[in-house]
């Protein structure tokens, strides 16, 4: 049986779990567990947050992100919606495909930063491609997947009331019934995009990956900790605001 507690409850334990967690942080470099200098105090990381602030490297870096961030991920996440709406509805094209994505597949986003920087150099476009390989395979896989769970007695029904065309099945029952599981495949999508923004701007494209990169470089640790913390902040901002999108979209769903 699982008990179901109360927002306050919840929020309440997860603000103790954060307490806890950087209690412990504090405590392996107070018992000298990590060789100093390598590991920053987390009690000290609010006024190197303050230096980057006012040293106006944190917005711009923000700002850079999130540009190649929103179009790799907008990129990714329209082509694998379609490539695998197709590869799960039409059958010649799931042939056709099937032998290329799984070849592709395996391959990760950053084998291809060789080719993004021979074609596009260091370059937003050249960390967009990177990004919309990595959300590519996530909405292709979770749209095709969520096709593929799809009742075949809705399509019997659509044929009974004269929806059987592929255009009229596609609006009247696939896409309404593949909705829970495509907007799940995009949310996923969103927190993938960040993985794979921040090593592609470790290669030297503008962004928060490459303050961090830059920081670690001169031993500034405290520093490369705040970006961490700022792309999960930001993270968290989009992922509230999809949610919010989702249970919209959704509120159809009992």
């Amino acid at each position: 049986m699982t008990l179901s507690y109360s927002l306050p409850t919840r929020i309440g334990y997860g603000v103790v779990g954060v307490i806890l967690f950087v209690l412990l942080w504090k405590a392996v470099g107070v018992f000298g567990w990590v060789n100093p200098g390598i590991l920053p105090d987390p009690f000290l990381l609010p006024e190197t947050f303050l230096l980057e602030w006012q040293s106006d490297r944190l917005l711009p870096a923000i700002g850079s992100s999130l540009i190649h961030y929103v179009w790799g991920l907008g990129l990714g996440a329209v082509c694998g919606i379609v490539v695998g709406l197709a590869a799960a509805t039409v059958q010649r094209f799931d042939m056709l495909q099937a032998y290329v994505s799984r070849i592709l597949r395996p391959i990760p986003p950053l084998a291809w930063v060789v080719f993004a920087i021979a074609w596009f150099k260091v370059s937003h476009a050249g960390a967009a491609f990177v990004i919309a390989i990595g959300v590519f395979w996530v909405n292709y896989f979770a749209t095709y997947s969520a096709v593929r769970n799809i009742d075949p007695r809705f399509y019997e029904l659509a044929r009974s009331f004269g929806q059987g065309g592929y255009w009229r099945r596609s609006i009247s029952i696939t896409l309404p019934a593949i909705a829970p599981g495509l907007l799940s495949g995009i949310r996923t999508g969103i927190g993938q995009a960040w993985m794979t923004l921040i090593a592609a701007e470790l290669l030297g494209v503008p962004g928060m990956g490459q303050e961090m990169n830059a920081a670690a470089g001169v031993g500034a640790y405290d520093a490369v900790v705040v970006y961490m913390l700022t792309i999960s902040a930001v993270y968290a901002a989009t992922d509230l605001l999809y949610t919010l999108v989702e249970r919209r979209v959704l509120s159809w769903r009992p």
